[in-house]
């Protein structure tokens, strides 16, 4: 959640680097929040352009002692941030319309942003209606008055967000001359300084507010989003700096300004709770590293690669995880006496930690606690604190830590949603899991040997954090000797329970499929088409489900290694950067995705990589081709509102002057797709955390396991998952797809002792609950697509299919493989 109103005082915050001098203290503006996924792009502006210190107040929030007269004392100005719904629905502006009612002594500058602008405009006698369609995402050049806060500005483009608008009763009365502004006919106090005309189906266009301003009090508007990386940034900035001015005139001519430093009596956000569970320093016990240093041995393989390698290291039915980062390293897990994973489901806050290795007392093998969502956050950054390994191979990103899986779920369970709402992502904590049918929202698995392939040099670290394994001919010793001596005779290893071609194809054609029903699907998405239109989301990214029965192999050998058959046939059918094998109790996770959903590095940098807009790979398809294709309005609109939400997450982390966009709407090939792709970069400074974390007092430290860690549970779920803006758009799509989408949609990788991390997004994905004692195993598979005004029904249903025939195609038997759903159906 952002910062409440006072959640910090001025001594936790730097200057930013745009201040020239230091001498003065910086200025205070209010940010009303609504929930929205772009608020911290807004905060940061305020902060780069203007030099001022931002505090942010949600729009559910009270008053401090119900006195808004006392509390914007505080404050030069406040700002009114964008956001989803509709300014005729009360809770969806909130306190938002106790700013229009100031007067006299009270007044104060004030901004609005898209839902501000609207409540502005509808406070003021300008109905709010809809727009013939949306405008989500689009960027269009609007016409400008060049006066007041435009003026010195001489064209722009900006990015639009809304698909509500002011109509006005007699649009011909707007002058399009410049320089000239216009009234409504019913004598509105607002004069209009830029708008925009659209097409639509009657003879003639509609005029669409813009930018507004009160003819007597100090009250503004825009329509538009100044803060989007892609609206003009010069211009936005010259736009609030002139603001900016004029509030502060305003101030000084009604001896406004001298303010005192915010109080932290005022209001303090609730922070995460620092009191740490019990489970704590029992599983701290149960570790055996010796923190430190990651200690290793290592060559340069020949032949071996990381399956083979993980074959030799870890039994078919041992827990294990292997998982390649950014193409290039394939990180091992490898069991170890004081092995332990870790379960937590986030419907009933229920937290399960169990031993890898039979010990004599069952009870003391086992750890189960009620804990809740920030609690077990807290408990993940306890345990990375007080293990960190300060030394190790530098040239790798692992030197131990946890290697798992956070699911879609564990992300909803994490959101900050208004007082009002009442979503549903809890179960009732009488309900018991049903761990057949779901998996945990998190499994993690503790690791303290394990083993890093650099698959462009070929270099093998093999490591460990037990410092009795660095020994002569210890485990460090006898592994390298081991690998070794298989690379050098070229042994491609395998399990001699491995089932054979025939038995293999024989399983996969006893397969039942239940694909995803195309009228279903297309009748969902006119279902979120229905709430773009209704203000309620920009881009809503709906999923389904396609679910394959297997009947087991007939030994519990071949049962065991039927998951790990099924990745290997995966990462060879579709190699990605991403590719991920797991087994975590009853889970059994198979993935090969294109996509980084975050990585940080041990000093500073975060970075997230999401990808929106796919093209199918064909002998006709060529990279050119598809470039054309994804640079359509609708395929642009759909990224960019994904790289405006990640700047968001990443901001609240690293605050402003902090983020940066290395690419923007760059189009790559994936393998057996082209993909629209944004690379966006953060900073972080533990001096001055961002806005989402100034209250967690864990955070002003330099241990980038904890900064990591925290962006990981801010930015949760994958916002190319949900659409935008997040918080609102889970809502729906929970509605909508009616059903819990699990692993799929959620992240995978791991949490590095040293500092770093690594998580993909987990599509092109199939997992499985079964148990290796069932008659059969049930894999589910995700595919999807993010659904904007501009999407097509077949359109739709077709890109669905292209993601999902990538991961089916794994399941159907060799002389089957590579062919569509119609053919197989």
């Amino acid at each position: 959640m952002a910062p409440l109103l006072g959640g910090w005082t001025s001594s936790s915050v730097s200057q930013t680097p745009f201040i020239k001098s230091q001498a003065s203290p910086r200025k205070n503006i209010l940010y009303v929040d609504a929930y929205d996924s772009f608020s911290y792009n807004v905060v940061a502006m305020l902060e780069e352009v203007l030099g001022v210190r931002v505090t942010v107040m949600m729009i559910d929030s009270e008053w401090p002692e119900g006195n808004i007269h006392d509390a914007l004392q505080h404050f030069e100005a406040v700002v009114l941030g964008p956001g989803p719904g509709d300014p005729n629905v009360p809770q969806d502006i909130g306190i938002m319309n106790d700013i229009w009612g100031l007067n006299g002594a009270g007044l104060l500058p004030v901004f609005g942003i898209c839902l501000g602008f609207q409540s502005l405009c509808l406070h003021h006698g300008i109905p709010i209606k809809r727009l013939p369609y949306p405008l989500h995402g689009q960027v269009r050049r609007i016409t400008i008055a060049r006066q007041d806060i435009f003026e010195n500005v001489h064209s722009m483009e900006v990015t639009l967000y809304h698909s509500l608008y002011a109509r006005l009763d007699d649009p011909s009365q707007l002058a399009l001359a410049d320089g000239n502004t216009g009234e409504t006919k019913f004598g509105s106090n607002l004069e209009f300084l830029a708008w925009l005309p659209i097409e639509h189906s009657s003879p003639s266009s509609t005029l669409i507010p813009m930018a507004v301003r009160h003819k007597h009090k100090p009250f503004w508007g825009v329509q538009f989003h100044p803060e989007s990386c892609k609206s003009d940034r010069e211009a936005c900035s010259k736009l609030l700096k002139k603001w900016w001015e004029m509030s502060l005139s305003y101030n000084k001519k009604h001896g406004r300004g001298g303010y005192s430093s915010l109080s932290e009596a005022i209001v303090s956000g609730p922070g995460d709770a620092t009191t740490l569970p019990e489970v704590v320093p029992k599983l701290l016990n149960w570790c055996a590293s010796t923190s430190g240093k990651s200690l290793c041995r290592t060559f340069i393989v020949n032949k071996l690669n990381a399956e083979s390698i993980c074959e030799q290291l870890n039994s078919p039915e041992s827990p294990t995880v292997l998982f390649q980062s950014n193409g290039r390293y394939s990180v091992i897990s490898v069991s170890s006496p004081t092995s332990w994973r870790l379960e937590y489901y986030a419907g009933v806050e229920k937290f399960l930690a169990e031993k890898l290795q039979v010990c004599g007392d069952i009870a003391s093998c086992r750890l189960e606690e009620s804990l809740s969502v920030s609690g077990f956050w807290n408990v993940l950054r306890h345990l990375m604190i007080t293990k960190k390994v300060d030394h190790g191979d530098g040239t790798i990103p692992f030197w131990g830590g946890f290697l798992g899986y956070f699911s879609y779920e564990m992300g909803l369970a994490g959101l900050s949603r208004p007082k009002t709402h009442h979503y549903g992502y809890h179960q009732s904590h009488s309900t018991q899991h049903n761990a057949a049918a779901d998996p945990a929202d998190v499994s993690l698995l503790w690791t303290e040997r394990s083993v890093v392939l650099d698959n462009q040099t070929g270099r093998v670290v093999i490591q460990s954090t037990r410092g009795v394994d660095d020994v002569p001919n210890g485990w460090l010793d006898e592994t390298q000797k081991l690998l070794s001596r298989l690379d050098y005779v070229d042994s491609q290893a395998t399990h001699s329970t491995q089932p054979t071609p025939d038995i293999l194809d024989s399983i996969l054609r006893q397969s039942v499929i239940q694909f995803p029903k195309e009228k279903t699907y297309k009748e969902q998405l006119e279902a979120c088409k229905a709430e773009l239109e209704a203000g309620e989301s920009y881009e809503l990214c709906l999923t389904c489900e396609t679910s394959i029965t297997l009947p087991m192999p007939s030994t519990i050998g071949e049962r065991a290694i039927l998951p790990w058959i099924l990745y290997k046939h995966l990462r060879t059918y579709n190699p990605a950067a991403f590719s991920a094998y797991a087994r975590l109790g009853t889970v059994k996770v198979v993935s090969s995705s294109p996509e980084c959903f975050m990585n940080w590095d041990r000093t500073s940098t975060l970075e997230m990589k999401p990808m929106k807009g796919t093209v199918r790979k064909s002998n006709s398809m060529t990279l050119e081709k598809a470039k054309k294709i994804l640079g359509s309005t609708k395929e642009m609109a759909e990224n960019l509102m994904i790289a405006d939400l990640i700047r968001h997450d990443l901001y609240g982390i690293c605050g402003s002057g902090g983020v940066h966009v290395e690419k923007l709407l760059e189009v790559e090939d994936h393998g057996r797709v082209y993909q629209m792709i944004t690379h966006v970069k953060g900073k972080v400074n533990s001096d001055r955390p961002g806005f989402a974390v100034r209250d967690l007092p864990q955070l002003h430290r330099a241990n980038m396991s904890v900064h990591g860690l925290t962006a990981l549970q801010r930015c949760l779920p994958p916002g190319s998952m949900t659409g935008a803006p997040k918080e609102r758009s889970c809502m729906h799509l929970r509605a909508i797809e009616s059903r819990k989408r699990g692993i799929y949609s959620g992240v995978m990788g791991f949490l590095d002792l040293g500092g770093g991390g690594s998580f993909s997004v987990l599509i092109r994905t199939a997992f499985t609950c079964s148990d290796d004692d069932a008659n059969d195993q049930k894999w589910r598979i995700g595919a999807g697509g993010a659904v904007t005004i501009l999407s097509t029904a077949d359109g739709e249903w077709e890109e669905m299919l292209t993601k999902l025939t990538t991961v089916c195609g794994v399941f159907a038997p060799s002389d089957l493989q590579g062919q569509s759903h119609e053919q197989r159906t």
